[in-house]
């Protein structure tokens, strides 16, 4: 039996389930890994179900198929597989007309008159509107005086999220019901109000949408036109969800939780600014399923790593950064660009201690190691602790504090690519692989249990 298989059926949890987990700064590989799940779990069940907790448009999630391949923003990555049922949770903020355009964008690039797995949007997700979208912006463009919103992604995350705090959210089945212009029209109302605070006209900021040019917000006639324009076409993927996901969850239909951003993106557990929004631990879980699944019950807890380095984006200085002329190469090899913002990545070792700590509070046991093929000929640097002067110190996410350490670093020795692309199975792997493997799991104590070198669904080793 293998690592992966042992994970899927904990004594006292619920089995075959499992959540993919960004387990440092997000970008690892979630997508592609919850995509072989689902296909892994479809040769031995009928159907599959793939939730996705938290997060919005914010998110970017690869996945391919016969040579074809898309960002996912919104929608889960099973959603290429027939059998599958993909649901977008509570835990969410949705942008309404970004999801319709990417649902018509997967038909596209892969060919389909209809989308191949069914996709259900719970009533209870909060709304992502250009509303939110346009007081990002005017936030942004107040420069150093509002620090936290330089790192944002102008998709209107943090809005949407503080909506529910200030306890004024639009969900789902606002946006369906009979009065849907009264709320949606006094929420448009409310944010005239707040951007006009910030000296600014809501109607002339240009808002970002999903494959298309940035858009002026405009009236509220024109706000409340183009959301009525696909109100009948989003109702086909609407539903109350409590007894839907309740039923499922009691039966052995396999569960596949695609978390969005990662631990080090928490806003609990990072560094600020460069945080997000949303619940990007095991725990979201709970929340946004309304606690019919109790994250503790969950068998699997994956957290994707990518195997030789780290990746980031934003103001945050990480101990561990990549000496430039590595880093480049590495950057430009690796594609390290973001997905959904095509922003170039800071480009760092892995960092153990880090990594130690986020497989803590954010409640992963196992490991999955993608870009294994990302690799050098001289040795893999790794960092297994800190120091400040003398003494050994550790992790917390205070930029101040990790200003003030240097990494202790180990050497481990390189493995060939061309070598571990031949193999099929993890028995086959060179013993400078699986040497690294192991170190990295037993620093962590975690358990490996996928290891990935290449796009392509092959390209991927079981342990």
């Amino acid at each position: 039996m293998t690592n992966l298989e042992r994970s899927l059926k904990k004594k006292g949890r619920r089995a075959n389930s499992v959540a993919v987990i960004g387990a440092i700064f997000g970008d690892e590989g979630k997508g592609r890994i919850t995509d072989e799940l689902t296909e892994y779990f479809l040769k031995k069940y009928k159907r599959v179900i793939v939730y996705r907790d938290n997060g919005g448009s914010n998110a970017g999630h690869t996945i391919s198929m016969n040579g074809k391949k898309i960002g996912l923003h919104q929608i889960g990555s099973g959603i290429l597989h027939k059998g599958c049922v993909v649901v977008l949770g509570k835990g969410m903020v949705i942008h309404p007309i970004d999801l319709l355009d990417e649902i018509e964008e997967v038909k596209r690039v892969f060919g389909f008159k209809n989308l191949p797995a069914k996709l259900m949007v719970d009533e209870m997700a909060v709304l992502n509107l250009d509303t939110h979208r346009a007081f990002e912006l005017a936030l942004k463009s107040r420069g150093q005086k509002t620090l936290g919103s330089q790192a944002a992604t102008g998709r209107g995350i943090s809005p949407s999220y503080a909506d529910v705090i200030f306890r004024f959210p639009v969900r789902m089945r606002d946006l369906l019901s009979e009065d849907w212009k009264g709320i949606l029209g006094e929420h448009y109302d409310l944010y005239k109000e707040l951007i006009f605070g910030l000296g600014m006209d809501c109607a002339t900021i240009k808002v970002k949408r999903f494959n298309s040019e940035d858009m002026e917000l405009g009236s509220k006639r024109k706000f409340l036109d183009s959301l009525e324009m696909i109100r009948e076409e989003l109702k086909e993927y609407v539903f109350p969800m409590n007894e839907y996901i309740k039923k499922e969850w009691n039966s052995s239909t396999p569960f596949i939780f695609e978390k969005a951003q990662a631990i080090g993106l928490d806003s609990r557990w990072g560094v600020y600014p460069d945080v997000s929004a949303s619940n990007c631990c095991l725990d979201g879980i709970t929340y946004s399923t309304e606690g019919i699944v109790d994250a503790n019950d969950i068998s699997a807890r994956f957290g994707v790593i990518k195997s030789t380095y780290t990746s980031s984006v934003g103001k945050r200085q990480i101990p561990t950064f990549m000496e430039e002329k590595y880093a480049k190469q590495l950057r430009d090899d690796a594609h390290e660009y973001g997905t959904t913002t095509g922003r170039p990545r800071d480009i760092a070792y892995l960092d153990l201690e880090m990594l130690r700590y986020f497989c803590k509070v954010g409640g992963i046991e196992e490991l999955v190691f993608t870009h294994m093929d990302i690799i050098y000929k001289r040795d893999v640097k790794v960092c297994v602790g800190y120091k400040r002067g003398k003494e050994k110190t550790y992790y917390r996410p205070d930029q101040k504090h990790l200003e003030n350490v240097k990494p202790i670093y180990k050497r481990l020795k390189y493995w060939s690519k061309e070598d571990l692309k031949k193999c099929e199975r993890y028995i086959n792997i060179q013993k400078e692989a699986k040497d690294f493997i192991q170190f990295v799991s037993k620093e962590t104590g975690t358990t490996p249990v996928m290891v990935t070198y290449g796009p392509d669904r092959s390209d991927t080793i079981l342990i």
